[in-house]
């Protein structure tokens, strides 16, 4: 009985013991769960008030609380990230190589690291590395498909694979991404500008086609085919092409104006009359200083300096314009004498001062700016966004 009675009692103090073991286990698992999640949560914090070196000492506390969890997963990622915005770049790669190699990453978990990774890659300058990398993600397709494309075109681009580029965009096509048929009539343009360079107009001619195909208002396609044709002494359609611009985006109704002028100096009664009518519609619907000054130069070849320059005064006072005013004066310059002529002349430096160095194209996506059309801006790398500036400094 008593024997009983013992082993009754041992059993029930092993019960005891080991229910007492889990009791405290489960509170110090909660107590470390909680102590990440408030480290996590401070961490970001931090983050949102751009305390970076804060929010990094916060993250690497709470990676050595509880290292196997989702917590700290999503801890290494977020710190890996703020390596990389800080540019300390061989940071964020041995943060991610360190989570990868880690065995009780799920396969989507594993799929993820290795997207950051080809990122930190891609802004250490390592091409190469992030390529093989995000191939593999391409071909896996778990879910990270858009991202991986994403950063291969920006690969790409910057290596000028334009081949490579167009094939990477035509997948995000069919991810719907319907923003990147600007960039691929881009590629195709520049492929068609490198093929014409190459006098191998047939090929040039194909790729702009296939520009218009994913783009119909590809203004640079319309220009680049109008030069095309007008090498090759087809005025007509050098004509029919830069006319298109008049309906893909008028503000680059300018940049076609010079070869127009030179579309109007050939021996043909009608390409001349053509152009002539389309400057005075465009001068009508999207007026420019570079349509008042070519419609001026025309006026002045068959009336005279005179009647050009009263056409040119008649434009500036509906739309002021510093380089109008230059021409004006040029005018007025060329048939004044004396005392007149040399004052002309004095206010023309000061108008040339004046407009020295002003910028003629602006990035509508960014604001950069320069004296130079650049179909891909330098600053942000948005292509189509750069344009002519318009007003009293620009067109």
């Amino acid at each position: 009985m008593n024997d009983t009675v013992y082993l009754v009692g041992f059993f029930c103090a092993i019960a005891i013991g080991f229910w007492l073991g889990r009791r405290d286990k489960r509170k110090k698992v909660r107590k470390s769960k909680e102590r990440l999640s408030k480290e996590y949560f401070i961490g970001l914090n931090y983050l949102l008030n751009e305390q970076t070196n804060e929010a990094i000492d916060t993250f690497i506390k709470a990676l050595e609380t509880n290292p196997d969890s989702q917590e700290t997963f999503d801890t290494c990622i977020a710190l890996g990230r703020l390596f990389c915005k800080r540019g300390e770049v061989d940071r964020a790669i041995r943060v991610h190589q360190s989570l990868l190699a880690r065995p009780s990453l799920t396969k989507k978990q594993s799929l993820m690291v290795q997207l950051e990774l080809s990122r930190d890659y891609y802004s250490a300058g390592l091409l190469d590395r992030s390529e093989g990398l995000l191939t593999q993600l391409v071909e896996v397709n778990a879910g990270f498909q858009v991202e991986a494309l994403e950063l291969l075109l920006a690969i790409y681009q910057q290596e000028k694979e334009w081949l490579l580029a167009i094939e990477i965009g035509k997948k995000l096509l069919k991810n719907n991404v319907v923003s990147y048929s600007n960039l691929v009539a881009h590629f195709y343009c520049e492929l068609a500008e490198e093929q014409v360079a190459k006098s191998n107009t047939t090929e040039g001619r194909e790729y702009l086609k296939q520009a218009l195909k994913y783009n119909k208002q590809c203004v640079r396609a319309s220009l680049v085919l109008g030069k095309l044709e007008y090498s090759q002494g087809n005025l007509k359609e050098s004509l029919k092409a830069l006319q298109k611009i008049y309906n893909q985006d008028p503000n680059y109704i300018s940049e076609s104006v010079p070869l127009l002028e030179e579309l109007r100096l050939e021996q043909s009664g009608s390409v001349q009359k053509s152009v002539n009518s389309y400057l005075q519609k465009c001068l009508k619907d999207y007026p420019s200083v570079a349509i008042v000054l070519s419609l001026a130069k025309e006026i002045e070849m068959k009336q005279g300096a005179k009647d050009a320059g009263k056409f040119i005064a008649e434009q500036l006072a509906r739309r002021p314009s510093l380089r109008g005013l230059n021409q004006l004066i040029d005018i007025h310059i060329g048939i004044a004498e004396g005392k007149s002529k040399k004052n002309l002349g004095l206010l023309r430096e000061l108008t040339r001062k004046l407009s020295d160095g002003k910028p003629l194209y602006r990035c509508i996506n960014c604001g950069f700016s320069g004296q130079e059309l650049h179909w891909q801006c330098p600053s942000c790398q948005h292509w189509g966004e750069v344009k002519p500036i318009h007003g009293v400094e620009g067109q």
